[in-house]
């Protein structure tokens, strides 16, 4: 990652684990043949775009687009990594603050980027359970 940028997240309040989790594009892509997607709109205005895999009610893999900021892609990565190898049930109990502590620091003002993950999530699985109802 480039000095000057890195300087300027950590300067933000992103920790070192944040910041390395950014400079590796953990997840970041669309998931070939996903068992469901989801999409979800904050109120700022990104978008979240979920892929997951699931196999007996275990999330076996799951990747993500956004349109958005470092904020929202972080937060992203961390629960796509949070899920993998997680039961519906346990996924579906994540919250925000749990994304946050996992990436055990982000800027006060990026806490809407773990809910908009967090409530991607939930559509996904909801979706999944539901395949019939539209989730909004």
């Amino acid at each position: 990652m480039d000095p000057v940028r890195e300087q300027l997240l950590k300067n933000m309040g992103f920790s070192d684990k944040a910041i390395s989790i950014l400079d590796q594009n953990l997840n970041i892509g669309k998931l070939e043949n996903p068992s469901v997607s989801a999409q979800h709109q904050g109120a700022c205005g990104d978008i979240l775009f979920l892929f997951l895999k699931i196999d007996r009610e275990i999330i076996r893999e799951a990747r993500f687009e956004y349109i958005g900021c470092a904020g929202l892609q972080v937060c992203a990565s961390a629960v796509t990594e949070m899920i993998k190898g997680l039961t519906l049930e346990k996924a579906q109990q994540i919250e925000a603050q749990d994304i946050i502590r996992y990436l055990e620091s982000i800027p006060q003002r990026k806490y809407e980027c773990a809910e908009i993950s967090r409530d991607t999530l939930r559509k996904a699985i909801n979706t999944w359970r539901h395949p019939t109802l539209q989730v909004l």
